[in-house]
């Protein structure tokens, strides 16, 4: 089952793969048509976080054979999970995470077991990962399932792995390297939503030193204790108050995202506010966006807000010493200060959005009208805010993200002829953009 990690930060196996240089393009406003190039899938495999090597050149991504849950599962017939079963009894990890790297003619130039959030290093000769450590075929993706998971490099030449941290509790994730290709930084997690992991700290690894240190140590803030029985309370407060089990004692800082921006790295950090009746999550956080490298320091002071609310607040680095926030739009900022700096074209309100480094483009997943859960890419050009192509609509899509140079983009979605859950496909496709 494809799940969302809570909080998601950032972004394999197969043999098959198609070169659709002929495919029909999507229709185009403007005569600029991005161009479409690979496309790879496999039958009954997801596809998960893509990554452009820092060249452009690569592809690494993520793979699990697909295992229904959920809704999906309803309609299908015990057989189909006897199946899966006795597979799983074969090879209790047959339905784990592999990680491969490809070209961008679809050969296979690298893989490694078993792994998420893989990244390519800047000789593009090592991969950077998590090492999923327990079986996790037939689990869901929860904290006690990546309790133990430390940082690791494959080198693809020599097919050694080097280990580079380890956790003392919870589990490591998410690790990038710095813009120099010098520093592995990755997050310190921990179950923060009952059963569901997040980021609670940030840790760098020094090659030449061969050791880790905190970048952003764990922080908590005790919980507010409920009003005494019989106090004139809310209906709602008396309901929270009385699920005692659920209650905690403390609430960590969470890390909701961290990477590399500019010459450093930067993080969004949430420090929590709670209130009477919260439970594993505090109702209200004090926002603020954080270098790390090469010295901590506030960036951004951005508010308080709602954790509901809070979600649409991102940010995406983009060339050159600046980065981009969405508050209320996206505005790009100056990294080294923090200052507002000009537009760069139309205020966009969408925090799905995603920017290309250059900033000449964004890729938005919509829907047929704004409520309808999204079913397509749309490419628009930033200066001016013009749709510049509407891609094919799919079943369901997932994620989409450029190459360091702007020139290309990939995107991970369920065609219409791949939804049935027998017969799950799905797709990554790469275009080229002019």
């Amino acid at each position: 089952m494809r799940t969302k990690s809570w909080p998601n930060i950032f972004l394999i196996q197969a043999a098959a793969f198609a070169l659709a240089l002929c495919a029909p393009r999507a229709a185009s406003q403007t005569g600029l048509a991005a161009k479409r190039g690979l496309v790879w899938s496999q039958a009954g495999t997801e596809i998960r976080t893509p990554a452009f090597s820092p060249d452009g050149q690569l592809v690494v991504f993520v793979t699990r054979p697909y295992w229904p849950d959920g809704h999906e599962a309803e309609d299908l017939p015990e057989s189909f999970f006897k199946s899966l079963e006795a597979k799983a009894k074969a090879d209790p990890r047959f339905a784990d995470p592999v990680i491969q790297v490809v070209d961008l003619t679809g050969k296979t130039v690298c893989e490694t077991r078993y792994g998420w959030h893989p990244q390519v290093s800047p000789d593009n000769r090592r991969v950077l990962y998590t090492e999923q450590v327990k079986p996790i075929t037939g689990f869901r993706e929860l904290a006690e399932s990546f309790a133990g998971n430390g940082i690791r490099t494959f080198d693809c030449e020599s097919k050694q792995t080097t280990r580079i941290a380890d956790p003392e509790e919870g589990y490591l994730d998410t690790p990038f390297f710095s813009p120099d290709g010098r520093t592995i930084l990755y997050t310190l997690n921990e179950a923060v939503n009952g059963a569901f992991g997040g980021a609670v700290g940030l840790a760098r690894f020094d090659p030449q030193e061969n050791r880790s240190a905190p970048l952003l140590k764990k922080k908590t803030v005790a919980a507010v204790p409920c009003p005494p029985a019989g106090s004139a309370q809310s209906d709602r407060l008396a309901f929270l108050c009385s699920q005692g089990p659920n209650l905690t004692r403390n609430f960590s800082r969470l890390v909701f995202q961290a990477g590399p921006a500019g010459s450093g790295a930067v993080a969004l950090v949430r420090m929590p506010i709670p209130a009477p009746g919260d439970m594993y999550l505090a109702g209200q956080y004090e926002l603020s966006l954080i270098s790390l490298l090469p010295e901590e320091k506030v960036i951004l002071h951005l508010g308080k807000q709602g954790l509901a609310s809070g979600s649409d607040i991102s940010f995406q680095a983009v060339q050159g010493e600046r980065f981009l926030v969405h508050l209320d739009y996206w505005k790009l900022y100056l990294l080294a200060t923090g200052e507002a700096l000009a537009d760069v074209g139309p205020k966009n309100t969408n925090p799905k959005s995603i920017y290309s480094p250059d900033l000449r483009y964004y890729l938005v997943a919509e829907g047929a009208k704004p409520d309808d859960e999204p079913d397509h890419f749309v490419l628009y050009r930033t200066a001016d805010g013009k749709r510049i192509e509407r891609f094919r609509r799919m079943a369901q899509v997932y994620e989409a993200v450029w190459s360091p140079d702007g020139k290309r983009f990939a995107m991970i979605g369920v065609p219409l002829e791949g939804a049935n859950p027998r017969r799950h496909v799905e797709e990554l496709v790469i275009y080229s953009v002019p």
